[in-house]
């Protein structure tokens, strides 16, 4: 039979009909029937542009067995060809092809899939067998972002825990999400997969949504008229910047505006992994200054090491030094009202969050923790100075209650030892201001000073969106303060109530609150207004 250069016409007889078919030659007709399915298929007749063809019952597959493939479950999930099926040699190599293509995602990507076609019962049906031999398992390099403006995937690596070399079975990429989602730079991530580089590593693609690099924040209070006073605004300004470089590092600058000729000022900049180690760092400062009573700073530089994605360790040096104003510098019965002093504090503490939505988490649990001692100088007023002790704690645990509502409780609290000698000395230098949105909601900024204090509250949140929530509060706590020049010891409770709203908005996040304590009326109660606007 001649053979033409280009595809002819045939004519094929099927049991129920007579079809046209293109083909170069006669023989290629009959076997492009054949692997459709048509094992039986035979050339009747031909001529120079047409031939006849029978071509039979189709075969269908009578066995299906899949021999090896270790490591990968069900490797046949999904294919067209499966027992019942008519057999086409064209539908097993595409399901070849698709299961080789899974074999190398999951890091196989030598794997070989040997197909075995038996012909029985006189071309009418077939046994299939796969022998698979899966070869050497290849490891994940690493982690890659996609959508991220700055993918840095040492640094998605380290974040996601995946620091050296290894195998897909030994990962568990739920794990590897909720450390992603952990960090706060994510608005949305989705699911790991495997997936080849460039170069044909192996890596975890995870698809990320950036959070905005930045935001500002600004948080407004207005103060009622008291005492004559008349009433006015306090607030406080802070930007973040977050994941500088694509590095996770992060800065930031706040500054803080409350009665009187008083302001805080704060700086802070960190590296979660220093050189692409598992240690992180940050340095920051503190700045106050109260009119002419005095100034204080504090630079503290912190080490963290992760003990797991919501575990750390953390260990902070720190100096602290206080300068008396003009007015701080008088003599109040024999001793200044404020000394000037200079505190080198060792801390150790831990940083635990384990939260099920970074912004506005339902379940779970943060904790902060920080023990510091140090020693003190600075003007010497006794002959033997002492050590300094002071534990700072700060808690929040998320309960989900009804349908899109949650309980927040809480503790913040600042214990503060001093042995006798000069740290025995207790001054206004070493006190904490309270009170205002920051610590007892319902009293006025700054209003008490504080050795050491403990604040328990209790939110009640009606989740409206993954941002926004409408919440009642209840502040409770108490502080203590020994007699201290200017001012005599005082231990008193404080209990303060309100409600308020956090709103996502068009221009940024928006939250009002109202607070009161027992000794307001309703209308002398205390607002804050704060909008936070990504950058």
């Amino acid at each position: 039979m001649a053979a033409s250069a280009s595809a002819q016409s045939w004519t094929v007889s099927f049991p129920d009909s007579t079809v046209s078919r293109a083909a170069p030659t006669a023989d290629a007709l009959v076997d492009s029937l054949a692997a459709d399915g048509y094992l039986l298929a035979r050339l009747d007749s031909a001529r120079s542009d047409t031939a006849f063809v029978t071509p039979g019952l189709p075969a269908i597959v009578r066995s299906l067995e899949v021999v090896g493939g270790a490591g990968v479950d069900e490797p046949a999930r999904g294919w067209r060809t499966r027992e019942g099926n008519r057999f086409r040699a064209r539908d097993l190599e595409s399901d070849l092809a698709k299961t080789a293509d899974r074999f190398a995602r999951l890091g196989y990507a030598d794997a070989r899939l040997v197909p075995e076609v038996a012909v029985a019962d006189a071309g009418r049906s077939v046994d299939v067998t796969i022998r698979i031999d899966a070869g050497p398992e290849a490891p994940v390099v690493g982690v890659e972002l996609a959508g991220a403006a700055s993918p840095a995937r040492a640094f998605a690596s380290r974040q996601a825990g995946v620091t050296e070399p290894t195998p897909p079975s030994r990962l568990r990429p739920a794990d590897v999400r909720a450390r992603l989602e952990a960090s706060g730079l994510y608005t949305e991530v989705g699911d790991p997969v495997l997936a080849r580089d460039a170069s044909g590593d192996l890596v975890l693609q995870v698809p990320v949504v950036e959070a905005p690099p930045g935001a500002f924040d600004v948080v407004l209070g207005y103060l009622p008229p008291n005492g004559g006073a008349p009433g006015g605004l306090v607030g406080s300004g802070r930007v973040d910047l977050r994941n500088l470089f694509g590095g996770g590092r992060a800065a930031s600058v706040s500054l803080e505006r409350t009665p009187g000729l008083a302001s805080a000022f704060a700086a802070a900049v960190s590296d979660p992994f220093v050189l692409g180690s598992p240690l992180g760092a940050g340095l920051s400062f503190e700045g106050t200054s109260r009119d002419s009573t005095l100034s204080r700073q504090r630079l503290a530089v912190d080490l963290q090491y992760a003990l797991d994605p919501s575990l750390a360790l953390v260990a902070t040096v720190a100096g602290e030094s206080v300068r008396p104003g003009v007015f701080g510098a008088q003599l109040v019965e024999g001793r200044p009202r404020v000394r000037r002093t200079d505190d080198v504090l060792v801390g150790v503490g831990i940083v635990y969050a384990r939260l099920d939505r970074p912004r506005n988490p339902r379940r779970g649990l943060a904790l902060d923790v920080l023990a510091e001692q140090g020693r003190r100088g600075g003007e010497i007023v006794e002959s033997a100075p002492g050590s300094r002790r002071r534990l700072t704690v700060r808690s929040r645990w998320f309960a989900p209650t009804f349908a899109r509502q949650a309980l927040v409780l809480g503790a913040d609290a600042t214990v503060t030892q001093q042995q006798p000698g000069l740290d025995g000395l207790v001054d206004e230098g070493d006190l904490v201001r309270l009170g205002g949105a920051a610590s007892f909601r319902g009293y006025d900024e700054d209003a008490f000073l504080a050795r050491s204090y403990v604040r328990g509250l209790a939110e009640y949140r009606l989740l409206l969106d993954d941002v926004s929530f409408a919440f009642a509060f209840v502040d409770a706590g108490g502080f203590d303060r020994p007699a201290v020049p200017g001012f005599a010891a005082e231990r008193r409770g404080l209990v303060g109530y309100g409600a308020g709203l956090r709103l996502a908005t068009g221009l940024g996040v928006a939250t009002v609150s109202y607070a009161l304590n027992p000794d307001l009326g309703p209308s002398r109660g205390k607002v804050h207004v704060g909008l936070q606007v990504g950058l």
